[in-house]
């Protein structure tokens, strides 16, 4: 039961999601083992966003978007924010030189679950190195 940041569910949904990367086969063995997958309810906020910036960036076209972005709303993630993730997030961002608190948001909810977060954010990945609860899709299994 992992919980997955929103680099993950880019790849997941993406119009030009590679079918055969690490995250669609995490997906794939997700789905075929019905695991429970969680996130932040910021989750969807930011893959909104990377959609809405694939079509300023002209990587795509609004409708493929629009269909990426139908696809997000029916994913059987599980939005399990709790008041003391925020302050957690802070705690650790300012531990890690900083790193923006929306990521640290996803690392504070999988230190509270107790689960491991698979992110596709190899800056994210390095940085927290020390924590072996942050694996790549590749490594998660």
């Amino acid at each position: 039961m992992p919980v997955v940041d929103a680099s993950v569910v880019v790849d997941w949904v993406a119009p030009d999601a590679d079918p055969s990367g690490p995250a669609m086969r995490l997906l794939s063995r997700l789905a075929a083992d019905a695991t429970e997958v969680f996130g932040p309810r910021l989750l969807l906020e930011e893959v909104a966003n990377a959609l809405l910036t694939g079509v300023r960036r002209g990587r795509w076209s609004g409708a493929e978007a629009d269909r990426s972005f139908a696809l997000l709303r029916r994913l059987p993630v599980r939005l399990v924010d709790a008041p003391g993730d925020l302050d957690r997030a802070w705690e650790l961002s300012r531990r890690y030189d900083h790193h923006p608190v929306y990521d640290m948001v996803y690392v504070a909810l999988a230190e509270r679950l107790g689960r491991r977060l698979v992110t596709a954010d190899g800056h994210l990945q390095r940085r927290l190195a020390m924590l072996a609860f942050v694996v790549s899709a590749a490594e998660f299994g």
